[in-house]
């Protein structure tokens, strides 16, 4: 089963939107500079030009990603991104659903999908060191929100977890990413995230469709 996250799907609307500012601001601009009575309106007009060619790059960025986010087959779930992908075996999940934080009295979901695991060489030894510097810098939200008072860098990639049960000796950035998902482990409850904006439907249908692939799959093995 193939995935495809509802940020491919914007990115076209997204380009066509910005092809609307820029040709809407081009023709003001052109027009107010013959006429000098609608002076007043060039700030507008390049502010205008200036978002169209923000949104521009969005959308450029959305439809050159990959078409297909996540693979569900028998064997596990495959994640895909321009830079490479990882696949996380069914044996390996403990968990799937919603990370949540306490927001006062209350329980705040987060915009992700949360997944804990019960081994983690088998994502690590799939995953290219793009993808996962990718997943670094796309997680640095997650462990702001767990540091509200840290500084701009914090300090969760600056603290080691010794106790860390893997079977290999990683370094580089795949030390770093399993210190990151221990960090997160020990934070929120899970390993590895993926943002709603990945997903093709609600965050609790796809935690169901997951569970369900899972529970089928381990009773066919």
């Amino acid at each position: 089963m193939l995935i495809r996250p509802i940020a491919k799907r914007n990115g076209v609307t997204v380009t066509i939107i910005a092809a609307l500012f820029i040709f809407s601001s081009i023709i003001s601009l052109l027009t107010t500079s013959a006429d000098s009575d609608n002076s007043l309106y060039f700030p507008l007009s390049a502010g205008a030009l200036m978002i169209g060619i923000c949104l521009l790059i969005v959308g450029i960025v959305k439809i050159n990603d990959v078409y297909y986010r996540f693979s569900l087959t028998k064997e596990g779930l495959h994640y895909f991104t321009s830079r490479g992908g990882f696949t996380i075996l069914w044996q390996d999940i403990q968990r799937i659903d919603i990370p949540k934080i306490n927001d006062g009295l209350e329980l705040k979901e987060l915009p992700y999908i949360g997944i804990r695991l019960k081994q983690r060489e088998h994502l690590i030894n799939s995953a290219s060191l793009p993808t996962l510097s990718h997943m670094l810098l796309e997680q640095r939200a997650l462990t702001m929100l767990t540091e509200p008072s840290s500084n701009l860098y914090g300090n969760a990639d600056n603290m080691l977890f010794p106790d860390i049960k893997i079977t290999h000796n990683y370094h580089g950035l795949q030390a770093m990413f399993i210190n990151r998902m221990q960090y997160l482990h020990n934070t929120l409850g899970y390993d590895i995230y993926f943002p709603n904006d990945d997903l093709d439907r609600t965050p609790s249908e796809f935690v169901q469709l997951l569970r369900e692939f899972k529970t089928d799959c381990s009773r066919s093995l």
